[in-house]
């Protein structure tokens, strides 16, 4: 297949090529990316039976350590759907802040706690939740496992006190053994 470049659309290319390099020559300087010495996290995504149906979800947490800093900054994600939720009606959850993220102390081999708030339906208002991974390993005869609280028994689960501010009226606590999907734990070294 044959396409005629046409006088502007080379003209315009051109410029985009000069505008990009300029940029990047008046920029370069002061851009400064962090070397970071390790990262640790987990990633997790797939299906658990719930109380009244299939709850999908997927999950990432992770905490970077940077070679001059000594900040570790908390990284994470859920999307969290039940479509029966608690009163029969769907619940979609999404994060909102991680505040803790780490090795279950009962089990620093497998499990992996995050906790933070989360939004409930995408509504204004900030509730506390707690997040539990454990990795099994590889897909086979064990399962992963996942728990989610959100209110009052997040703060059980993940060892912190609620945040002063903090909804924790609503609450919401389910676990399961994933039926599909995998819950994976990272390193980088």
């Amino acid at each position: 297949m044959n396409t005629r470049t046409t006088r502007r659309a080379t003209l315009a290319a051109l410029g985009a090529g000069v505008a990009g390099a300029a940029t990047y020559s008046l920029f370069a300087p002061t851009i400064t990316i962090a070397a970071h010495s390790s990262a640790a996290g987990i990633v997790a995504g797939g299906a658990l039976e719930g109380p009244d149906g299939t709850i999908q979800f997927s999950a990432f947490g992770s905490r970077l350590q940077f070679t001059d800093s000594p900040e570790q900054p908390l990284l994470g994600a859920i999307a969290w759907h039940d479509p029966a939720g608690l009163s029969g009606e769907p619940l979609t959850l999404n994060l909102l802040t991680v505040a803790t993220y780490g090795p279950d102390p009962a089990d620093t081999e497998h499990a992996r706690i995050m906790s933070g708030t989360i939004s409930i339906e995408g509504e204004e208002g900030e509730h506390p939740f707690a997040l539990r991974l454990v990795d099994n390993g590889d897909i086979g005869p064990t399962p992963d496992s996942v728990r989610l609280v959100v209110g009052e028994g997040a703060a059980e689960l993940a060892g912190t006190p609620v945040a002063a501010g903090v909804e924790a009226s609503f609450t919401y606590d389910v676990a399961g053994d994933l039926t599909a999907g995998d819950v994976q734990i990272i390193a980088i070294p």
